[in-house]
């Protein structure tokens, strides 16, 4: 068995490493974390099962669910047996020396840490939800442990999913969002695969002219602060931000997760990057600078949802007639009007059967504008204004 100031070195180096994090937002490093408070300060992901695992003051097993049993590689039916026995008796591997070095540095500073670690060695029989989601990066697993009176309280999730989720997804959709696709597999999430969703291109009129009238720097900041208040609208209906083009966005809803009012939701964050681009511009106003207004178009209908692009850089994103059908509206679009086609408004009118977002659906007003033709798109379109 090891001593404990065999321990300190890796103490050490580990309480150094928990320092740097700790500090509300920094340690939480995967998207869905919440902290919760006791006598200390713990991060869990809600949703996710947890393995509990409590050590009295002698070092000892006092507790540990089934879960918590099976990552140490106890049969189930000894949980109740092991009570009593250490750590050491059961894990001598990486995953013993990670949770051992937790508990003496909580016990040795009376502090509650947070850390992640990848636990390659770890396969299925031992962490079951590997086998269940099909992720292919290593086992990554959230560690809290907190000093509870006399006992350490070491609570594990499997964050593998959550974390993959995050370096994926996080810069198109919102934190919301990647909670909810928690439950869904890698495999179905990157597959290729057609869906029905709904467009939108949102970019500022005059642009090229403004850039001719100002400096690098304020074209810089003008874009930026139009965009960023764009990707606000469409992260409040869960939409995913597909790509910025220059001070053009695209965003997508019903993707990466189908939505039955992908429609509405596209409707109703097209009307509140108006309110909010207004907003903007007298701000701007304001203070003398240059405020142009933004066009928008917003399609749905069946579109590729899929990783596209090379071996070295993959986008995931959605292709087809009606992505650029969006596109063409969006150019259509006058200043600060939105533009969209009568698929889009026969679906938006279904979507309120289903909505069940926070915000209340506005009343819109869908104005008729006749027909239009558009560089490649075979046929005139009927195309329809939307305003409040």
């Amino acid at each position: 068995m090891r001593k404990p100031e065999e321990y300190e070195a890796e103490i050490t180096a580990l309480k150094a490493e928990l320092e740097r994090l700790r500090g509300g937002a920094a340690m939480m490093t995967v998207a869905g974390a919440q902290p919760v408070s006791s006598q200390g300060t713990r991060f869990t992901i809600q949703g996710l099962e947890e393995m509990i695992l409590v050590v009295d003051e002698k070092g000892e097993f006092a507790y540990l669910n089934d879960r918590m049993a099976r990552l140490l590689g106890i049969p189930p039916d000894k949980r109740r047996e092991v009570l009593g026995s250490k750590l050491i008796d059961w894990e001598r591997g990486p995953l013993g020396d990670v949770l051992s070095t937790l508990i003496a540095a909580t016990r040795q500073s009376g502090r509650s840490y947070v850390v992640d670690r990848e636990m390659p060695d770890l396969g299925p029989d031992r962490l079951p939800t590997l086998a269940e989601r099909n992720v292919k990066d290593p086992p990554l697993l959230r560690f809290v442990c907190t000093l509870v009176k006399d006992k350490v309280q070491i609570i594990a999730q499997d964050v593998t999913h959550t974390n993959w989720l995050t370096k994926n997804f996080s810069r198109y959709v919102s934190p919301r969002v990647i909670e909810q696709m928690q439950t869904v597999s890698e495999e179905a999430l990157m597959k290729t695969d057609k869906r029905v969703a709904t467009v939108l291109f949102a970019d500022l009129r005059g642009f090229t002219r403004a850039c001719q009238e100002l400096e690098p720097e304020q074209v810089v900041d003008m874009v930026n602060s139009f965009l960023a208040h764009a990707v606000i609208a469409v992260e409040r209906f869960d939409g995913m931000v597909d790509k910025f083009v220059g001070d053009e966005i695209m965003a997508v809803f019903g993707v990466p997760l189908p939505t039955a009012d992908h429609a509405l939701r596209g409707i109703m964050a097209a009307t509140a990057i108006i309110k909010s681009h207004q907003e903007w511009q007298a701000a701007r106003a304001a203070k003398g600078l240059t405020a142009p207004g933004v066009g928008i178009g917003v399609a749905s209908g069946e579109v590729v949802v899929g990783n596209i692009g090379t071996s070295s850089r993959l986008d995931f994103t959605v292709l087809g007639n009606n992505v650029n059908l969006a596109a063409r509206l969006c150019g259509k679009a006058g200043s600060n009007e939105i533009l969209t086609v009568r698929s889009t408004h026969h679906l938006a009118k279904e979507g309120m059967n289903f909505y069940q977002g926070t915000e209340s659906v506005p009343r819109f007003h869908f104005d008729a504008k006749g027909t239009m033709e558009f560089k490649n798109i075979l046929k005139p379109i009927e195309v329809i204004a939307v305003s409040l």
